[in-house]
């Protein structure tokens, strides 16, 4: 038997070579991959050892709970029934702010009545005085008579001048 070298014996020669290489690869990447699931599984097996009393403890909390929700319901039904308690104080609480503002309402029609029949008085005894006197109505009286009546229209407490800040003089004089 003669071994002759021709290209299809080199050829499978080296196919030959690339198949056993194939196969160690595969056998050693086949040995890694044995390796990292058996560290993989260990550490499961860890976690689960150390999770397996957390889940007993919830397990017995979620049993401790299961009374204390059926103790919780009278509270809420009460807790319903103050709430109810308290809308109907505030409903209450309203009522009388509402006959507080009334109340507050009519003096402050009483006052301003009040200025109306001083004004008219006011200008009653100015024009008596000016006929006995044989004068016209002078300005101030006029003038108290409109700052009255524009006093009952607006804001019985006038708003403060602006300060700008600055300091005015008066006109000067020569």
């Amino acid at each position: 038997m003669t071994f002759e070298v021709t290209p299809t014996t080199i050829l499978l020669l080296v196919l030959i070579a690339v198949a056993t290489w194939a196969i160690i690869e595969i056998a050693l990447t086949l040995h890694k991959i044995r390796i990292v699931v058996d560290e993989l599984a260990h550490s499961v097996y860890e976690t689960v050892d150390q999770v397996q009393p957390i889940i007993a403890k919830a397990d017995g909390l979620m049993d401790d709970i299961q009374p204390s929700v059926k103790e919780l319901e009278p509270l809420m039904k009460q807790t319903s029934v103050a709430l109810e308690e308290v809308t109907e104080s505030l409903g209450s609480v309203n009522s009388i702010l509402g006959d507080v503002s009334s109340a507050t309402a009519a003096p402050s029609a009483v006052v301003d009545s009040v200025k109306n029949v001083a004004v008219t008085a006011a200008n009653s005894v100015a024009t008596a005085v000016n006929h006995i006197t044989g004068r016209a109505a002078s300005k101030s009286a006029a003038a108290l008579a409109e700052s009255a009546a524009s006093d009952s229209e607006n804001d019985p407490i006038p708003p403060a001048p602006k300060d700008n800040g600055y300091v005015t003089y008066g006109p000067k004089t020569k």
